[in-house]
C-alpha cells in the first residue's frame, strides 16, 4: 500500500511533536529557599531552587512544571529548568520558581505537584511492544514498533526469528507477524535507522513453549465376565509429534507395555475379576508428556456369569444446550431381566435418576466434558457399568459501543457480551503491554445470555488510567481451566490512508498561512505521518509514529521546521512530499484520553517590534498568541530561536480556562533582555491539574526592531 501523499509545489515561508514525557523516572525534591518577602499580612511570597534525581536513561532538556494542590500555596512561576541529565544523576535546577504562601497554614511541601519532561540523550531508541506474551507452539505473535526518536525513522528491521539477521525491512512502521512452530527461547530484534543515519537496537525474548499431547482414551468392552478382552483406543495430537504409547493396564503406576510409531491402541486380557484404573502416557518428540485416566477407561472385570452393560450417546458432541439422549443394552450369560436403570448423567459419582427404560435423555446447560454413566441391575441383583463422553462446546463473542473514551468528559465503554450457555466468566481491562488495571467483573456464573458491563476508564484503585491503548478481555473456565477471550490477537493492525483535506500547492508561514492538514479517523487508530522529498525516499519530518488518535478529525499543522525547530527548504528542483498511514486497534481496544488538548494555535502580528509602542502609546508591543483549550489546563511557552534550535524563553501561564483563550509574549528571553531580531518558533504546551501534558504545538514568530 502507497501511503496518502501529497506532492508541495513550493513554499512560501504548525508543526507538532510529542516530548517523550520519563516522569517515572523522575522526581523533584530538595527544595533550597533563595529569597522570601512579605505580600501582605498573611501572605509571603517565596522563591526556591530545587533538585531533580533521574532514576532512568539520560535527558537532554529536562524541565518540570509546578501545580499546586492547596489553596494556600499559589504558584506564581512555575518552571524549573534543569538542563540535561545523566542516569542516576542528580542535578540542580538553572533557574527558581516563585510561591505564594498563606502563613496561617504550615507549608506543605507534598501539596506541590510537578510535571516533569524530557528528550532522550540518546536521539533514536528501538523499542517494540508484542503481543501476546508467549505460549505453546504453534502461536502466532504480532510485534508493533514503537520507537523513539526526534527525527523520522527511515527504515524498520526485524529479525523475527532470533538467527542474528534481520529478514524483514520496511520504511513505514507496520506490524510484523510471525508463527512460532517450534519450541525454544526466540532473541527478536528491532533496528531501526533515522533519517541521520543514526541507528539503534532492541532485543526481547519470545519463550514458545512445549505443550504436552492432547490424549482422549477409552476402553471396549468395559465390563463384563472375566477373560474380559479389552480393546484399548487412544487418540493424540501433538505440534511435535508423537514419539511413544506407555500402557499401565491394571493402573498400580508400573507401565506393562510401550508402543512406538503413530498409533497406540492396544488390547489387554483380565482374567481377575475386580474394578481397574489403567492409565496411558503419551510422550512427543521433545519429551513433553501427558498420563490420562478418564471414566472411559475404567474396567470392571466381573466374575463369571456376570452381566455386561454398554452405554451409548446419540450426540457424542455440540454446542451447549446439548441434548442428548442416553441409551443402555445389556447382555447377560444367564438370560435374566433387567430391574432397573441407574443415570449418573454428570458423571460425579452419584446417580441421580431411575428408570425401567433402557434410555434416558438430558439436557446439558454448560460447556465442559462430561462422562455420563449407567448402572443397570438385575432381577437377581447383579449389577454392571459403563461410561461415554460428552464434550459440549460453548461460544462468546464481546463486543464495545465505542473505542475512544475521554475520561476528562465523563465518557464510558460499554462493553457487550454474549454466553451461548451457562459459564463461570469475568471482565478485565488490561495494558496493551500486558497486566491488569481494571477488573470489571470478578469470577462469576452466568446464565447463558446477553450481558452489559461499564468501564469508566478508572483502575482498580480508582484513580483514571493514564493514556493510551487498553484491551477489554473475557476469562471464562472450561473444564476448570481459565480460557482468554482476547480479540487483539486476531483483530486490529490494518493499515489504511486515513481521510484528509487536500492538500495546497504552497504555504506561507510567516504570512500566518501555515501547512494545515485534517485527517479524518471513523475508527481509533495509530497514525503515522511525516513530511519527506518527493524526489528522493528521504524524510525530513516525522509528525507521529504509530500515535494513537481517538475517532474524530485532526489537524497537523506545519511550519516548514524540522523537529530541532529550525527552517528546512527542499533540495533545488526537488518539493515536499506529505504522507500518512493509520493502523486499526484491535476490536477490543479502546484509548483512553486523560488530558486536555490544546489547538489552533496562531500568533500576531506576523512581525513583531517588542520595544514598540500599540496604537495608545502607552503601553508595549506584545506578541498575542491564540488557541483553544479541551479543558482548563496551565500553559507553558518555550521560545525557540528556529535558526540554532536552541530555547531562549520559557513562560508559564497559570489557570485558564477551556475554550478560546490568549496569552501575550513580551518578546523578552531567560534573562529579561530582549530577543534578538530572527524567526521564532514559539511551542506551547497545556498542563491539566491532574499532571499530564498535551502535545506541543508550533507556530513561527518573526521580530524586526
Amino acid at each position: 500500500m502507497l501511503p496518502s501523499t501529497r506532492r508541495l509545489l513550493s513554499i512560501g515561508w504548525l508543526m507538532l511533536l510529542c516530548t517523550a514525557v520519563h516522569a517515572a523516572d523522575l522526581s523533584v525534591a530538595n527544595y533550597v529557599l533563595q529569597s522570601s518577602r512579605r505580600v501582605s499580612a498573611t501572605d509571603f511570597e517565596l522563591v526556591y531552587k530545587a533538585d531533580v534525581a533521574n532514576t532512568g536513561p539520560a535527558l537532554r532538556s529536562v524541565i518540570g512544571s509546578l501545580t499546586s494542590t492547596s489553596a494556600a500555596t499559589v504558584v506564581v512561576e512555575g518552571t524549573l529548568s534543569f538542563g540535561d541529565v545523566g542516569s542516576g544523576a542528580t542535578r540542580t535546577s538553572t533557574d527558581t520558581f516563585t510561591i505564594r504562601q498563606n502563613r496561617t497554614v504550615p507549608f506543605n511541601p507534598s501539596a506541590l505537584a510537578w510535571t516533569i519532561s524530557g528528550t532522550p540523550a540518546t536521539p533514536i531508541a528501538a523499542d517494540f511492544v508484542y503481543a501476546p506474551a508467549g505460549g505453546n507452539a504453534p502461536v502466532d505473535v504480532r510485534f508493533t514498533p514503537v520507537p523513539v526518536t526526534n527525527v523520522a525513522i527511515d527504515r524498520y528491521e526485524w529479525d523475527l526469528d532470533g538467527n542474528g539477521s534481520f529478514e524483514i525491512t520496511d520504511t513505514v512502521g507496520r506490524n510484523q507477524t510471525r508463527r512460532f512452530t517450534v519450541p525454544g527461547s526466540y532473541a527478536v530484534a528491532l533496528r531501526v535507522t533515522d533519517s541521520e543515519g543514526r541507528t539503534d537496537s532492541t532485543t526481547k525474548t519470545i519463550v514458545v513453549g512445549n505443550a504436552p499431547p492432547a490424549v482422549t482414551a477409552s476402553a471396549a468392552p468395559s465390563n463384563g465376565q472375566v477373560p474380559l478382552n479389552v480393546s484399548f483406543t487412544v487418540t493424540a495430537t501433538d505440534n511435535e509429534g508423537v514419539a511413544s504409547f506407555d500402557w499401565d493396564f491394571d493402573g498400580d503406576g508400573t507401565y506393562d507395555r510401550t508402543i512406538t510409531g503413530t498409533s497406540g491402541n492396544t488390547t489387554f486380557s483380565y482374567t481377575t475379576p475386580g474394578t481397574y484404573g489403567p492409565r496411558v502416557r503419551v510422550t512427543d518428540r521433545m519429551g513433553a508428556s501427558a498420563v490420562v485416566f478418564v471414566p472411559t477407561m475404567e474396567v470392571r472385570a466381573a466374575p463369571t456369569g456376570s452381566p455386561r452393560v454398554t452405554l451409548s450417546v446419540n450426540r457424542a458432541s455440540g454446542a451447549a444446550p446439548l441434548q442428548v439422549r442416553l441409551g443402555a443394552s445389556v447382555s447377560d450369560p444367564q438370560a435374566k431381566a433387567v430391574l432397573r436403570y441407574e443415570w449418573d448423567v454428570d458423571g460425579d459419582g452419584t446417580y441421580d435418576n431411575t428408570t425401567t427404560l433402557a434410555s434416558f435423555d438430558t439436557l446439558f446447560a454448560t460447556a465442559g466434558t462430561y462422562y455420563p454413566r449407567v448402572r443397570a441391575t438385575m432381577a437377581d441383583g447383579r449389577t454392571a457399568e459403563d461410561a461415554e463422553r460428552v464434550v459440549v462446546t460453548s461460544t462468546q463473542t464481546l463486543a464495545l459501543n465505542t473505542d475512544t473514551l475521554d475520561v476528562q468528559l465523563a465518557q464510558t465503554v460499554e462493553v457487550t457480551t454474549v454466553l451461548s450457555a451457562a459459564s463461570r466468566v469475568a471482565l478485565v481491562v488490561e495494558r496493551r503491554e500486558g497486566g491488569v488495571v481494571r477488573t470489571l467483573l470478578p469470577y462469576t456464573d452466568r446464565p447463558a445470555g446477553t450481558y452489559l458491563d461499564t468501564w469508566d476508564g478508572r483502575r482498580d484503585d480508582g484513580q483514571y488510567a493514564a493514556d493510551g491503548i487498553y484491551h477489554v478481555v473475557l476469562l471464562y473456565l472450561v473444564n476448570g481451566t481459565p480460557q482468554r477471550l482476547d480479540l487483539s490477537t486476531t483483530t486490529g493492525g490494518s493499515e489504511y490512508n486515513p481521510a484528509r483535506t487536500s492538500i495546497p500547492a504552497t504555504f506561507e508561514p510567516y504570512n500566518g498561512k501555515p501547512l494545515a492538514v485534517d485527517f479524518t479517523l471513523t475508527r481509533a487508530s495509530e497514525v503515522t505521518a511525516f513530511i519527506g522529498s518527493f524526489n528522493v525516499n528521504t524524510r525530513y519530518v516525522t509528525f507521529f509514529t504509530r500515535k494513537p488518535f481517538g475517532r474524530g478529525t485532526h489537524r497537523i499543522v506545519w511550519n516548514g521546521d524540522n523537529a530541532e525547530g529550525q527552517i528546512i527548504k527542499p533540495a533545488p528542483g526537488d518539493s515536499f512530499l506529505f504522507g500518512i498511514f493509520g493502523y486499526t486497534l484491535p476490536s477490543n481496544g479502546v484509548l483512553v484520553r486523560n488530558g486536555v488538548q490544546l489547538s489552533g494555535l496562531a500568533s500576531s502580528p506576523p512581525i513583531f517590534d517588542p520595544t514598540g509602542y500599540d496604537s495608545t502609546g502607552t503601553r508595549r508591543n506584545t506578541c498575542s498568541v491564540q488557541f483553544t483549550l479541551s479543558l482548563p489546563a496551565a500553559v507553558e511557552l518555550a521560545v525557540q530561536d528556529a535558526a540554532s534550535g536552541q530555547v531562549v524563553a520559557r513562560v508559564q501561564y497559570p489557570g485558564l480556562g477551556a475554550g478560546v483563550r490568549t496569552i501575550a509574549w513580551d518578546g523578552k528571553v531567560d534573562g529579561g533582555r530582549y530577543a534578538a531580531p530572527g524567526t521564532y518558533r514559539l511551542g506551547l504546551t497545556a498542563i491539566h491539574a491532574n499532571g499530564l501534558r498535551s502535545m506541543t504545538s508550533y507556530v513561527l514568530q518573526r521580530i524586526y526592531y
